[in-house]
């Protein structure tokens, strides 16, 4: 039965006063959902991640490996599209910045720029030496990074990222066991390697040297020299005065100076072995490598993903060498945002590795959003191939890929790939 007056009254007082701490309660909820530099977390209650994702990425457009900047921008742009078009509870956006070489401090000034900005996540600098200059810059603001093609074994080291430093290529560990086996079943006996004096040439050129001794292949010339050198005389003459029937070049664009030393010393380039970062570089107008074998991490692209690349880069690209871990790791920091239900750098971080490993299977950014949205744990297995991370954030395992340059205009054809696992 109704109440008195006065009861009456005090019953509306009681539910005035829930009514404005829910409501203060909410406020408090929406301003609790604020990720650090402006990005929107989940909202209580919310089936997903709102707000902006904001992606940035810090890719060679100059310096001594800007023809590999295209490939990865593609990926990288390619995937994003693919994000929107799946129609999450947030809205990615990509901001690629120029990270040079380590003849510049570009990369440091692009950084700055996208940490400034409120940037969820970025994808780190494709030259392992590069990433060096910036990884601390990144790591201090507690900001997830991913680099699809750094592969220098120096960077695994979890404690000194917190957490934050990730790669969708396979650590040099890999990439320099698998050529250097390749160059062993070839039957070579006899070796002479020409590397760049810094982080990407040392690492490879240990590992390469390391696996050969142990099949009992002579290492006959171990080579280093200056990057962005332009005058290789001395240096192929040091090479090739061992003799070998093999000859490994670990470098980036010098191998257009380099290659031309060679063949004005009437090398046969059937015995020349390169690796990712002069794979694709040469083309027309320079010296005809024909025969010439490259190792590259990951798997080759498929064909439908190559027609999407090229579209996207507007023209063919002369290169697909990172697409499709540039576009695999743009997909991954989407899935720990929708994972974690926030756009916000330390919920990306916290969920990259879950993502990635141990729960159902699926390679597409909808079918893993969709199954994250029913609560299923997945395990994203993209185009470069499965990708789960341990804890310093490297990939357990990997595919190398090998390519031949066919010809004309020094044309590359992939012929084969390994596995391989740490």
């Amino acid at each position: 039965m109704p109440g008195t007056a006065s009861t009456v009254i005090s019953r509306r007082r009681r539910v005035a006063a829930k009514a404005v701490a829910a409501s203060l309660s909410v406020m408090v909820l929406a301003a609790c959902s604020s990720g650090s530099g402006g990005t929107s977390s989940s909202s209580a209650g919310g089936n997903g991640a709102s707000g902006d994702l904001k992606i940035g990425a810090i890719y060679p457009q100059t310096g001594s490996l800007a023809l590999l900047g295209p490939a990865a921008i593609a990926g990288a742009k390619l995937a994003t599209a693919d994000i929107n078009a799946a129609k999450p509870t947030f809205k990615t956006s990509l901001t690629v910045k120029d990270s040079g070489d380590t003849t510049t401090d570009i990369a440091s000034s692009s950084a700055k720029s996208l940490l400034a900005s409120g940037t969820s996540a970025i994808l780190a600098p494709e030259s392992s030496a590069v990433v060096k200059t910036v990884f601390s810059q990144i790591t201090n603001a507690k900001v997830p990074f991913i680099t699809p093609a750094a592969t220098d074994p120096g960077l695994t080291n979890p404690n000194k990222s917190n957490g934050m430093f990730f790669r969708t290529v396979p650590s040099d560990l890999l990439q320099g066991q698998a050529l250097a086996q390749k160059i062993v079943s070839d039957g070579k006996k006899n070796v002479a390697i020409l590397y760049m004096n810094e982080a990407y040439g040392t690492g490879l050129n240990n590992q390469i040297v390391n696996t050969l001794k142990a099949n009992n292949v002579k290492v006959g010339a171990d080579v280093s020299f200056t990057p962005n050198s332009t005058n290789f005389n001395a240096e192929v003459g040091k090479v090739l005065a061992a003799k070998p029937d093999a000859l490994v070049v670990i470098s980036f664009d010098e191998i257009k100076s380099i290659s031309a030393a060679l063949q004005q010393n009437k090398f046969d380039f059937k015995n020349f072995y390169g690796t990712d970062g002069n794979n694709g570089i040469l083309g027309k107008g320079d010296p005809d490598i024909t025969g010439a074998q490259f190792s590259t991490p990951g798997v080759n692209p498929a064909s439908g993903l190559k027609d999407k690349l090229n579209t996207e880069n507007g023209k063919p690209l002369n290169s697909f060498s990172y697409a499709a871990e540039s576009y695999d790791a743009t997909i991954l920091i989407a899935l720990a945002a929708a994972e974690g239900k926030s756009t916000a750098p330390q919920t990306i971080a916290d969920n990259l590795i879950k993502v990635s490993d141990g729960g159902t299977k699926c390679t597409t950014f909808k079918a893993c959003y969709d199954l994250i949205q029913k609560g299923t744990d997945i395990d994203y297995d993209g185009q470069s191939g499965p990708i789960a991370w341990n804890k310093a954030g490297d990939v357990t395992k990997a595919s190398i890929s090998f390519y031949k340059t066919v010809g004309p205009n020094n044309k590359t054809d992939w012929v084969s790939q390994q596995t391989s696992s740490l």
